[in-house]
């Protein structure tokens, strides 16, 4: 840290300088829009919220800056980074239960078995990320509201919406592309539970397998599907 940015702290933690937190915010701004940029596009299934990701990455920056002592050792980038990434993930936590309330039933059996599935870890426990779980459940549940929509009766879109329909039609090409990718079983599930609307009892009989294999297939499925698309389709930002 140089010595005009130690002084700009200084200013703020002792005199409450508005004029030297105001300098800091400009210059950390950037650094936490980029941040929320990185988590905006590992979530990139979750739409319209990208204004709503560079906020909650200010608001996290300017809680941070309440509590640096830039007297510790350690750059601001550093002390406040996992801060705003943190409520960047909170603001997009809240936007996906809200998603959830306005697409699906509170009690519907079949989002509770899919949030179920996708909530298990394959990783020992205690070895989980609890940001990285919630990137891939959000993600993967975006993911599987968007092949719901293969099951509902078409409608013709508003026209100010033409543009979202377009966009969306794009994502479910693409969709149909990479589920030809995968294993036969894991398509078929995909394809039973989201598409047909059928709950994993039913496809655990008609494949033969437990129910809890079948729940584990789905998270495999779902997993490689995203990784499939990230990988061929371009960022959006």
């Amino acid at each position: 840290m140089d010595v005009a940015e130690l002084h700009l702290w200084e200013q703020w933690r002792t005199q409450r300088d508005v004029d030297a937190r105001d300098a800091l915010v400009l210059k950390y701004s950037p650094w936490a829009r980029m941040l929320a940029r990185d988590v905006y596009l590992r979530v990139y299934l979750v739409r319209d919220a990208w204004q709503d990701c560079v906020q909650n990455a200010l608001l996290g920056m300017l809680d941070a800056m309440e509590r640096f002592d830039p007297f510790i050792g350690a750059t601001f980038s550093t002390y406040a980074r996992s801060r705003v990434r943190g409520a960047v993930f909170d603001g997009l936590r809240t936007l996906s239960e809200a998603g959830v309330q306005a697409t699906q039933e509170p009690e519907s059996p079949l989002l509770a078995e899919r949030t179920a599935s996708l909530l298990q870890s394959d990783l020992p426990e205690g070895d989980e990320d609890p940001l990285e779980l919630f990137v891939a459940m959000t993600a993967e549940l975006g993911l599987g509201f968007l092949m719901d929509t293969q099951s509902m009766p078409a409608q013709e879109p508003a026209a100010a919406d033409v543009y979202t329909e377009m966009e969306r039609d794009s994502l479910l090409a693409a969709v149909g592309r990479r589920l030809e990718l995968l294993h036969e079983r894991d398509r078929t599930i995909l394809i039973l539970h989201y598409y047909h609307q059928l709950p994993f009892g039913e496809i655990a009989d008609r494949l033969q397998l437990t129910k809890g294999r079948v729940s584990q297939l789905h998270r495999r499925a779902l997993k490689e599907l995203r990784a499939l698309l990230k990988l061929s389709e371009p960022a959006h930002c």
